[in-house]
Order: C-alpha cells, then sequence, then structure tokens
C-alpha cells in the first residue's frame, strides 16, 4: 500500500464536496438536503480512514511509540514510512476533531428534548426561535420575538420551526456538524446543507400559509433585522443566509435538469464510497486484530 493509494479517497472526497457546492442550488431544497447530507457523510467515510491509516503508519516508524504498534505495520501493510509532516498532521486532526466531537454532543444533549408539548416560550429580549432537537420536536421561542411579531407573522415563524422538526432536520445537522469536527474542510459544505435545510423549511411554511411567498420573505427579513443569537447546534428561523433565502422566496428559479444534477452528485457519493472502500478493508482488519473476541 502506496501513501498516493491511502490518499486518493481523500482527493475523490475534495473533487465531489466542490461539485455538491456547485449544483445544491439548482435543484429542490429537500433534495439539496438530501444530496449534501450523503456528500458530507460520503467524504467523512472516506476521509477518517484514510486518517487512521496515515495516523498508525506514523505511529509505528516512531522510535519510542513504534515498538509497542509492531502488530500494526503488519495489519495495515505499512513498510514504508508515512511522511512524517503529513503522518503528523493527521494524528493532529484525529486528536484535535476527537475533543471537538466530545463538546458538540455534549452542547447537543443540553438542548435535546424527549417530552412532546406545545412551543415553549423563553424570557429573553433577543428575537429567536428554534426547533429543539429530539424526538419531542419541541420549538423555542423568544419573548422578545413574540411581542414584535403580529399574529400573521408569529404563524410564519412557526410554520417554519415545525417545517424542521416535523422532518428531523436535527439528525442531519448533527450528522455533519461530527463530520465537520473531524474534517474541518466540510465545514464548507456543513454551511450548505444548513442553508438547504432553512430554505426546506421556509417552503414549509410558504406552504402552511396557502403560498404566500411575499409574507414569508417580509417576515424572516423583519425577524433578521432584530436582536438575534440562537445555538449553533439547532435549526433557528433566521440563522443563516437570510438575503438569498428572501431572494429565492420572492423569486424563484425554475428548476432546470433536475435529474441531471442529482444523477451527478448521486454518482459523485457514489464514487466517494467506492473510493473509501481502498482503505476500509486496512480499518476492519484493524479492528479484527484488536478485537479478536
Amino acid at each position: 500500500m502506496t501513501v498516493v493509494s491511502t490518499v486518493l479517497p481523500l482527493l475523490t472526497a475534495l473533487a465531489v464536496a466542490v461539485g455538491a457546492t456547485a449544483l445544491h442550488r439548482r435543484v429542490r431544497p429537500q433534495l439539496a438536503a438530501t444530496l449534501l447530507t450523503g456528500g458530507i457523510l460520503g467524504v467523512a467515510v472516506a476521509v477518517v480512514p484514510t486518517l487512521v491509516v496515515l495516523a498508525v503508519g506514523f505511529l509505528v516508524h516512531l522510535p519510542l511509540v513504534g515498538g509497542g504498534l509492531e502488530w500494526c505495520r503488519a495489519v495495515l501493510g505499512f513498510h514504508a514510512s508515512v511522511n512524517p509532516w503529513l503522518g503528523a498532521l493527521a494524528t493532529g486532526m484525529l486528536l484535535v476533531g476527537t475533543v471537538r466531537i466530545i463538546r458538540s454532543i455534549r452542547a447537543w444533549r443540553r438542548h435535546r428534548c424527549v417530552e412532546i408539548g406545545a412551543p415553549a416560550l423563553v424570557t429573553s429580549d433577543d428575537w429567536f426561535a428554534y426547533s429543539l432537537p429530539g424526538p419531542g420536536r419541541r420549538i423555542a421561542v423568544s419573548s422578545g420575538l413574540v411581542d414584535a411579531l403580529d399574529g400573521q407573522e408569529l404563524e410564519v415563524v412557526l410554520a417554519h420551526e415545525r417545517g424542521h422538526a416535523r422532518h428531523r432536520h436535527d439528525r442531519q445537522l448533527l450528522a455533519a456538524e461530527l463530520a465537520a469536527c473531524l474534517v474541518p474542510p466540510l465545514e464548507w459544505l456543513r454551511r450548505r446543507l444548513r442553508f438547504a435545510l432553512e430554505r426546506w423549511a421556509d417552503e414549509e411554511a410558504v406552504q402552511a400559509t396557502g403560498g404566500d411567498r411575499e409574507r414569508v420573505a417580509l417576515t424572516l427579513a423583519k425577524v433578521a433585522l432584530g436582536p438575534s443569537e440562537a445555538p449553533r447546534t439547532v435549526a433557528a428561523f433566521n440563522g443563516l443566509g437570510v438575503a438569498a433565502r428572501v431572494e429565492a422566496l420572492l423569486r424563484p428559479q425554475p428548476l432546470r435538469h433536475e435529474g441531471l444534477w442529482t444523477s451527478t452528485i448521486g454518482l459523485g457519493v457514489v464514487a466517494v464510497a467506492m473510493a473509501a472502500a481502498v482503505q476500509a478493508h486496512h480499518v476492519v482488519a484493524l479492528l479484527v486484530t484488536l478485537c479478536p473476541g
């Protein structure tokens, strides 16, 4: 096994990320969110095993550590030393990524809700509304936002958040968050996934208001002007890309060649999965060796 074959899945994954970024606005938000989620998970599946293989290949050749990991050399097939800079970078990314994952999971658990109930009113002067992660599908709304909006505007906000809660967008956000913790360049795709999910919920609000796209757009613009702060791990009404979302609501673009774009991104995700298989059997062999029982 060569370093080139080890890095190949990573390079393939980056190519798919660039393609997904370029095409995600040319399909429906629901489809864009699905394809971006698949792309993010595919990239993570390709890159993380690559990092593991490079890190172990680097560690087994260190004078003070390698002696205790000699068996890994045989399992992974590393007979030549990994480039020290590349191996150290992979090892550092895994260590830092693990710490970031622990922090993200703790933050997610703080907001997770399993109890089903009416929207929760939070006493705060900030303007925010977001769906809480978890099976409870509850919504949190600030008292400041409730006081600032009229009845129709508040219904738009609640319809938007119900869309997030009904489709459990929190699971896609969590998966993307954890993937970006291990592979920082995925933050690029995570933000685009978040935008697609917000656009999806915007369209849910349009349907709930009888197709009144202007009302949804004006409500979104109004809320964006107020003082707002929402947790990173939740889907908030005015969380990302407000200007682009307002434009998409007021001037929706016709969807052309959607099937072509879908096939293109889908084939890219498959290519990442196939590239990841180059390293997957090494990782499986490593686990079998570690846990022979």
